[in-house]
């Protein structure tokens, strides 16, 4: 039987969408027909965006080289297309190192072992699937039934490994010198672990490409993707990024995939996975793809500005604070990811007759990922995904637009707090407790999922017509106003008669003669409703 073998370039391994459905390409496809294929799938985000980050962007990067000023990008954008000479060339030159299985495997080392030859279940690379204490809530699967990946799934889940791998213990793999009893421990996630991914998204995938494209700067000489370097070993090192393509096609594991036939299917069901290297740290002025927060006191060799992370349950119009924050201030608390700072940079110069940049009313949108780790960043809790409109104009504080949706989130915070202090008044009323601010089910929070269809066409909306942003305003005030007091509706009806006639307690907080106040539904309702009016401007 032939040795095995999966060329990346000519087999089909990329899921995308193209005309409406969803569809398999290879690597050669998705470049130069990038212009009809509309994206990337995004059913598994953690694969997407480890596809883009390790593979798309940094063969279109080294193959048609960095745009080196602002005016090339948009020649580029313009065109409306990848280079196709120039990545044709470019994957028939470097074809050897793109199969999975060959002499020098992608994204692997090739003769990866432990001392006693041991492997695991390919499951170890998908955190979705149960492995070890990786156990995911509604799993059908165990170790003793393991899973087997096609070739295209097992590349894919390789990717998202290197970007996303939980951290702590790993195989120790011969040849590695830092070994100790078999194993490497102070592993860290993977490197995209610790950000909150923001992944601009066009209209098709050639756009997709170039929005996420820097300008400017000329690559450091020695910075190269991982496959027009050595093959790696089993030894690993923490060091910083070399430049771009080094980041983005990080090796922050040692990985084998063990291939076998199953009839004449190729599939992958054990893997032999070791530490590789760790970033140290974080490049402030290279990682393209997060938004920072200042460190107001930061301690001994910490940076002065840490990634911004997603937040479980939040939904990701409620973290556009960081995204539009692409003006540096005298002291910003946020600061853009650079990408989207870019993007502040091509629209048009004020009062520019010339069309000289990307029309605000172009349509992007930007794709936020993240992972939440638990128990030691050893397992994976809960992926973040989700998809928002950006309204171009919005990038420059000095809009009308701009002022608006930073109102918008100050009000919906508003309501919010409304929200949960009008349950606790209930409680309290009932004859209950408050409940702490972490734990149920709360109003508030529930008001934020009422509210999130509204805002997503109040994004778009704003995309298309961004000077129509007052009328924006009072649909926003209208449709808020009446999704707050219905969201509050369920549980004022469910109210307990002794609520009504109240209950007595001590509140420091309140204006009393005595020090106590009665907390009684009607009064936590009119509360409420005053609330709600004075947060929205009514």
């Amino acid at each position: 039987m032939n040795s095995p073998s999966f060329s990346l370039v000519d087999e089909p391994w990329i899921e995308v969408t193209d005309g409406g459905r969803p569809a398999v390409v290879s690597l050669r496809d998705a470049l130069t027909r990038a212009h009809e294929i509309a994206g990337l799938a995004t059913a598994n985000p953690l694969e997407m965006v480890a596809v883009l980050r390790q593979v798309l962007l940094p063969v279109y990067l080294d193959a048609c080289g960095r745009p080196a000023d602002r005016r090339q990008w948009l020649a580029r954008w313009g065109a409306g297309e990848v280079p196709v000479p120039e990545v044709k060339r470019y994957l028939d030159e470097h074809r050897h190192r793109f199969d999975l299985f060959g002499a020098q495997p992608f994204a692997q080392v090739a003769d990866l072992r432990t001392a006693k030859d041991e492997t695991r279940p390919v499951a170890l690379l998908v955190a979705a699937a149960a492995t070890g204490n990786n156990v995911p809530l509604f799993s059908t699967r165990t170790e003793a039934d393991p899973v087997a990946l096609s070739a295209a799934q097992a590349a894919r889940s390789l990717l998202a490994t290197q970007c996303w791998d939980t951290a702590a213990i790993k195989s120790g793999a011969v040849g590695d010198p830092q070994v100790a009893g078999g194993k490497t421990t102070g592993n860290p996630t993977g490197p995209l672990g610790s950000l909150g991914v923001m992944v601009p998204i066009g209209r098709n995938l050639a756009e997709t490409l170039l929005l996420n494209t820097p300008f400017g700067g000329q690559p450091a000489s020695d910075d190269a993707p991982q496959w027009r370097r050595a093959p790696a070993t089993a030894g690993w090192e923490s060091r910083s990024a070399k430049g771009l393509l080094d980041l983005l096609t990080w090796q922050s594991r040692r990985v084998r995939l063990v291939p076998e036939f199953d009839g004449d299917r190729l599939v992958v069901r054990r893997v032999v996975l070791a530490a590789g290297d760790r970033l140290q740290p974080v490049p402030l002025d290279i990682e393209p793809h997060t938004a920072w927060r200042r460190v107001d006191k930061p301690k001994a060799k910490q940076q002065p500005q840490t990634p911004v992370r997603h937040v479980a349950g939040r939904q990701a119009w409620r973290g556009l604070e960081p995204m539009l924050a692409t003006v540096a201030k005298a002291d910003p608390k946020f600061t853009s990811s650079r990408l989207i700072n870019q993007l502040h940079s091509l629209r048009p110069p004020a009062g520019s007759p010339l069309p000289d940049g990307l029309p605000s009313g172009t349509p992007v949108q930007v794709m936020t990922v993240g992972v939440v780790y638990g128990n030691q960043s050893a397992v994976v809790e809960d992926v973040l995904a989700d998809l928002v409109p950006l309204p171009l104009a919005a990038l420059e504080p000095s809009e009308d637009v701009h002022v608006f949706l930073e109102n918008v989130l100050v009000q919906a915070e508003g309501l919010r707090l409304a929200g949960n202090r009008l349950a606790d008044e209930i409680r309290l009323a009932s004859g209950g407790e408050s409940l702490p601010w972490d734990k149920g089910l709360r109003i508030g929070d529930a008001l934020m999922h009422e509210l999130t269809p509204v805002v997503q066409r109040l994004l778009a909306g704003l995309q298309r017509q961004p000077e129509r942003w007052e009328q924006a305003e009072q649909a926003w005030q209208t449709a808020a106003e009446r999704i707050a007091l219905r969201t509050a509706e369920p549980v004022l009806c469910a109210v307990p008669p002794s609520a009504f006639l109240g209950r007595e307690s001590k509140d420091s907080n309140r204006k009393s003669k005595d020090g106590k106040w009665t907390h009684r539904a009607a009064t936590a309702e009119a509360a409420y409703r005053r609330a709600v009016r004075s947060v929205l401007g009514l």
